[in-house]
């Protein structure tokens, strides 16, 4: 296995002889199988109702035809059971289905009216529309925000610091992203339209710059490319550099690597099988980089400090095909790449 040191200039990779679960004390015991709604995709976890108990909200995406297909698009509250530690579905939770079935790629949740109860925005990405569900019972699906053609990727902030959440989407197909601004009063008034490079197909948030002003970032599959752009606080953005991921790049995350304080950028990449990873002077620059070997057709990932060292782990779904007597599966697996801070 390889170890990923952290926390100091020139990261570098250390092969170690030992598993990181006996080396590194992070301890994982045998998974649960939890039953989901068929096709889910986009789960977040929080206490969506303000009732003290937190829920998982987990979106069924894709649209189908033909009779019984209201079910597409639908987001499905679950809660924990204290007692079995299993996740149920929950009926007394807000939850919510189309009244006709539609291609519902991504959602956020936040009080976009400051009513006290969070609001639910989704994109309608077989259309170029967003919805906009209003909280806490998210029974009205007929208030909807035209965007562009294809919105795949979804995010809300405060884009000119009024203390109203905004909206930011990326349309893969126009190869733009969306700025909305909200006016808090359920109306939201269109600041800009950003070109990005050919098929985006991730918007993530933060502060590059460190001018406590938000800002974007973009990733295009069609042209392996992360690009940079620099809120001004007044709801509009400026493109400020260009970064080329390896190929077939899947996945982008946000996060401190090198624990210094500052946000950096990683993105995996399928058919390079590594994770690249940028850090951050500071400036909003992203100078060195950094590619951690990933196993097999990494597609999505996520960190955490697992082992409770202080400093972020990752932990990798690997996608692949298989073929074995002529018959060809696809396959997968789980790659964790533990950090140090020797």
């Amino acid at each position: 296995m390889f170890s990923l040191l952290a926390c100091r200039s020139g990261d570098h990779l250390v092969e170690e002889d030992t598993p990181p679960s006996t080396v590194m004390d992070a301890l994982f015991f045998a998974p649960k199988e939890q039953s989901l709604p068929v096709g889910s995709a986009q789960l977040i976890r929080r206490d969506w109702d303000n009732d003290g108990e937190v829920e998982l909200l987990v979106l069924v995406p894709q649209r189908s035809e033909g009779p019984g297909t209201t079910d597409d698009g639908r987001i499905q509250a679950f809660t924990l059971q204290p007692q079995s530690s299993e996740w149920l579905q929950a009926d007394d939770r807000p939850s919510w289905t189309p009244s006709e079935p539609r291609w519902h790629q991504s959602f956020v949740i936040e009080d976009f009216d400051l009513d006290g109860y969070n609001d639910l925005m989704l994109t309608q990405s077989d259309s170029v529309y967003l919805q906009l569900l209003k909280g806490p019972n998210w029974q009205d699906d007929n208030n909807t925000l035209i965007v562009d053609l294809t919105p795949i990727s979804l995010q809300a902030g405060d884009w000119n610091n009024d203390g109203l959440k905004d909206i930011a989407v990326a349309n893969r197909g126009t190869d733009s992203i969306s700025i909305r601004l909200n006016n808090g009063n359920d109306n939201f008034t269109t600041t800009a339209s950003l070109d990005t490079a050919d098929f985006p197909q991730q918007l993530v948030q933060g502060d590059w710059n460190e001018d406590n002003v938000t800002d974007l970032a973009s990733l295009s599959v069609g042209e392996n490319l992360l690009q940079l752009w620099k809120g001004k606080g007044d709801g509009t953005f400026e493109k400020t550099s260009e970064l080329d991921t390896p190929n077939s790049p899947q996945q982008l995350e946000v996060a401190d690597f090198d624990c210094d304080g500052r946000q950096d950028l990683a993105v995996s990449s399928r058919s390079a099988e590594v994770l690249r990873i940028w850090y951050n002077d500071g400036s909003g620059n992203f100078r060195n980089q950094f590619d951690l070997p990933a196993g097999r057709g990494p597609s999505s990932f996520d960190v955490a400090d697992f082992n409770e060292d202080g400093v972020l782990d990752f932990v990798i779904s690997n996608r692949f095909v298989v073929v074995f007597a002529s018959v060809t599966t696809l396959s997968g697996d789980m790659a964790l790449v533990l950090s140090t801070s020797n």
